[in-house]
């Protein structure tokens, strides 16, 4: 009886064990704020960050997107955990900004420094004024026991 128990709790285990996936590399999300934009390079954000990216995302302008990303599954979809982290890098190859990250907890002083500094404005818009005033007009609707000659004159 006694080994019928063990080898219904190892082929459990084995059941367990088997509907475990992992996709991505594992990363420390703990790191990022070790991070610093407009220093640090993409090679010493994977070294900082214990992992590779897992994908790198060339754009027109130059930069280059750099996606962390690590999921761990436990029984098909049922039980899973998800931590990404999606770095924009510069021409020069240094970091500019935290673009976005799923999952990953950080001081509001570690995600105000990692998205840096506020955009410029386009400037090559011009703003053009509306071509006339739009239209005020006033709506009166009486209410239970109002005459109706209360209404505003003019209008």
């Amino acid at each position: 009886m006694r080994g019928y128990i063990h080898l219904l709790a190892a082929a459990a285990i084995a059941v367990l064990l088997a509907a475990c996936t992992a996709a991505g590399h594992n990363f420390d999300p703990d790191k990022l704020s070790t991070l610093t934009p407009g220093q640090t390079t993409l090679e010493e954000a994977s070294r900082a960050l214990t992992a590779p990216p897992d994908k790198l995302y060339k754009q027109t302008d130059g930069t280059t997107l750099a996606l962390w990303a690590y999921k761990i599954t436990f029984v098909a979809d049922g039980l899973y955990s998800r931590k990404e982290a999606l770095l924009q890098f510069g021409q020069d190859g240094r970091l500019l900004r935290l673009v976005d990250s799923t999952n990953i907890l950080l001081e509001p002083w570690e995600r105000q420094k990692l998205l840096g500094p506020a955009p410029a404005p386009d400037m090559r818009q011009e703003w053009v004024p509306p071509a006339a005033a739009p239209e005020v007009q006033t709506i009166y609707i009486p209410g239970p026991g109002e005459p109706t000659g209360l209404q505003p004159q003019g209008k």
